[in-house]
């Protein structure tokens, strides 16, 4: 390597920590199913207790090696998870046994710590709420649920840029009060917790009036003291949003508030444009587009991915994703 290069590496990762968190559950795991059995909830949307949201077919594995492999400049995996541990993990780590100090297994109860008297919680929300607790967790971070990848080689600057980070989304306008009125009229049976709802909710507690961030499912570079900042000035609050034990439409989005908090202080904002989103297809259209990502995924041209639902896929579908991550494992390596 030539000394130009190498004084550009050894500059990036030497810049500023940077560490990744990953939120995973066995939703399939016996005991964890009991548990949810136990806090189940009436009068709530299915789909917050739907077993998808817990379920997993070893994503974690091309999540955990995508982000030591594709981001060097990444200290330390935080992997949180409700004092479980993913199997899926061992072989990588059998692999390349050097990554395992770089990978941390971090229980619920160590984050909510003082709050450990809310747990059980089953919500992502309200993990997510107390993310920036994790023990040692750098300032500057990048968030991923364990069904998203990168997918190809990034650099530091990719999420944070003279300290702060890169936001992708798109900027949207608030939603007419009037027709969100008549919508909330008409509708039957329990209130859905919206995505795009729970964003908008964490636009309006940042201070932003006209327009939000909506943003996608892809990684989130996040900095831990935005978040203290805001969630620490309302310890009543804070155990409020973080208590829910399912998700719940009076939570609004943790990664909302971090990006429209972000965007209020000048934060970079980028559209995403090399992400790709798969989840389970409707017809035969939706089918031919996931084979079509997972082949853009294969030739380096994403830069992330998110694989939802793979469980509820058909075997069909569920195969072509899962023969194409192998093969996009296979090639990077």
């Amino acid at each position: 390597m030539c000394r130009e290069a190498l004084s550009r590496l050894v500059g990036e990762r030497s810049f500023v920590l940077i560490d990744a968190v990953v939120t995973w559950v066995d939703g399939d795991d016996p005991a964890h199913v009991a548990k949810r059995a136990v806090f189940q909830p009436k009068g709530m949307h299915s789909m917050a207790t739907a077993s998808t949201r817990f379920a997993h077919r070893g994503e974690i594995k091309y999540c955990v090696w995508s982000i030591l492999h594709f981001c060097p400049f990444i200290r330390r995996v935080f992997v949180v998870t409700d004092d479980q541990k993913p199997d899926a993990l061992e072989s990588l780590l059998a692999a390349t046994p050097d990554w395992e100090s770089r990978i941390e297994i971090v229980s619920h109860r160590a984050i909510y710590g003082e709050h450990d008297d809310l747990l059980p919680v089953f919500s992502s929300r309200s993990v997510e709420t107390m993310l920036y607790r994790i023990p040692d967790l750098a300032e500057q971070f990048i968030y991923l649920n364990d069904d998203i990848f990168i997918g190809r080689s990034l650099t530091a600057d990719y999420f944070f840029r003279d300290g702060r980070p890169v936001l992708r989304g798109q900027l949207r306008h608030f939603p007419n009060g009037s027709i969100t009125w008549l919508k909330g009229l008409f509708r039957r049976g329990p209130k859905r917790a919206g995505f795009k709802e729970a964003q908008q909710m964490a636009a309006r507690l940042a201070g932003r009036t006209d327009d939000y961030l909506l943003a996608g499912h892809h990684p989130h570079a996040m900095r831990r003291s935005t978040m203290a900042a805001f969630l620490e000035q309302d310890i009543t609050a804070l155990r409020a949003q973080a208590g829910y034990r399912f998700r719940s439409p009076a939570q609004f989005s943790p990664i909302g508030i971090a990006n429209n908090l972000e965007l209020n202080d000048g934060s970079f904002v980028e559209a995403p444009t090399d992400v790709g989103f798969i989840k389970p297809p409707r017809n035969k259209r939706a089918s031919a587009k996931i084979a079509a990502t997972m082949r853009a995924l294969v030739r380096g041209e994403l830069a992330c991915i998110c694989v939802q639902s793979l469980d509820a896929m058909s075997e069909q579908d569920s195969r072509v994703v899962s023969s194409g991550l192998e093969e996009w494992f296979r090639l990077s390596r």
